[in-house]
Parts: structure tokens; C-alpha cells; sequence
């Protein structure tokens, strides 16, 4: 199953290792300052909401961390549905 993370791209759930915020206080580094890999930005980098980190590569979302985890919610919860 896929989540959709803006930019008309779509990756698989279970590829994600986890989510965080982009940005945290004036004081603190980006989340990932130390990261050496593929980072894919679906907006400018001043408008990075959340950063998806997967197995490949990290994806630079506009879409809002709380968002996202609603999406996946909302999905396992239609599953158990039926």
C-alpha cells in the first residue's frame, strides 16, 4: 500500500523507516544535518514540513508530519474494516 507525499509521488508504507519534523526551534539543526545520502525535495528547501526516511532515500515533503500519519491511520483503518 502506498502514502501519498506530495509532488504527485507516492511511495510504499511499508518502505518508510520513520517521519519526522523538518524543522524544530531556532536552535536546533535539521533533523537530518548528518545525512550523507539521496535527499529528494518535493518543495523548496525553505518549505520542508517533514522528512520521510526510507531503506534508499530521504524525501523532503511539504506535507505536514500530522498529516501523514493521518493518511496511514485512516488507511489501517479501512483494512480493518473488512
Amino acid at each position: 500500500m502506498y502514502v501519498h507525499i506530495g509532488d504527485n509521488v507516492s511511495i510504499p508504507m511499508g518502505a518508510i523507516i520513520t517521519m519526522v519534523h523538518a524543522k524544530g526551534d531556532e536552535l536546533k539543526k535539521s533533523p537530518i544535518a548528518h545525512y550523507d545520502g539521496e535527499i529528494i525535495y518535493m518543495v523548496e528547501p525553505e518549505d520542508v514540513k517533514t522528512y520521510i526516511i526510507t531503506d534508499d532515500v530521504v524525501y523532503a515533503s511539504g506535507i505536514s508530519l500530522k498529516t501523514l500519519q493521518k493518511r496511514i491511520v485512516e488507511f489501517y483503518g479501512l483494512l480493518h474494516q473488512w
